[in-house]
């Protein structure tokens, strides 16, 4: 059985990041990993920003700025889940 280099550098960026302890640093690393990871990086510069302000954001705030985010991604996956229903419901001719 082969193992494939992207998740064997996967699997260990994981193990940093856990083994990090620190919020700040866990970020940095997923960043980098992801970085490694990735073949083809048009989108990366933005996935970097977005982790760097929110790891930001958790550093300031602390529990609260992960209650916000998990509230936010609640609503987000009710959002989807009532739009997939509307979706269905229309392709079956009843709305």
């Amino acid at each position: 059985m082969e193992f494939d280099r992207r998740f064997l550098l996967l699997c260990a960026g994981e193990v940093l990041v856990v083994a990090a302890g620190s919020v700040v640093a866990a970020f940095i690393i997923q960043v980098v990993v992801l970085a490694l990871y990735l073949e083809d990086r048009r989108g990366y510069p933005v996935y970097a920003v977005a982790a760097a302000l929110f790891a930001a954001a958790v550093v300031a705030g602390g529990v609260a700025s992960l209650l916000v985010l998990a509230a936010a991604l609640v609503c987000g996956y009710l959002a989807l889940s009532l739009y997939d229903y509307r979706l269905s419901l229309r392709a079956r001719g009843e709305a």
